[in-house]
């Protein structure tokens, strides 16, 4: 929480929150850039795959993934991605695999999930800073290695 306090936002626009969303600071971080006015590009590794959400200020807050005495926050992501595909008739099998064996041990090849979360960050940030269109939470980015892992 130190960190969060001492962290100076002043003249910054936007902000990544790659954290593991574990703890307070990291929610507490997400409050003090709404504060501040700044969108919240947040990146999770799914191992052979990446989650991104993009929070503005004002918008649906991120922490709703994150259900008050809920299991571990990549659990309760995959929860929330596969009613999302549910609920739009785009149910997303992978996931619910994922998460079973993420319960069991932890994500495989997290090298790669890390390649295409600093990609789609690399390409979300671009087309904030150009004024194109992005995809604001509760809609996100979802891109699996491949279709099966």
């Amino acid at each position: 929480m130190e960190d969060v306090d001492a962290c100076p936002l002043s003249g910054i626009r936007y902000a990544v929150n790659a954290t593991l969303h574990d703890n307070e600071a990291s929610f507490a971080f997400d409050e003090k850039c709404k504060e501040q006015g700044i969108t919240v590009i947040h990146a999770v590794n799914l191992g052979k795959a990446a989650f991104l959400a993009v929070e503005k200020p004002k918008g649906y807050p991120f922490s709703e993934v994150v259900k008050k005495g809920s299991d571990d926050f990549r659990c309760s992501l995959g929860k929330y991605i596969s009613q999302y595909g549910m609920f739009w008739q785009m149910p997303v099998p992978w996931v619910d695999e994922a998460i079973r064996h993420y319960s069991e041990a932890s994500f495989p090849q997290l090298g790669i999930g890390a390649y295409i979360a600093a990609g789609y960050c690399a390409n979300i940030l671009a087309n904030l800073v150009e004024g194109k269109e992005v995809k604001y939470f509760p809609k996100f980015y979802l891109s699996p290695l491949l279709e099966e892992i």
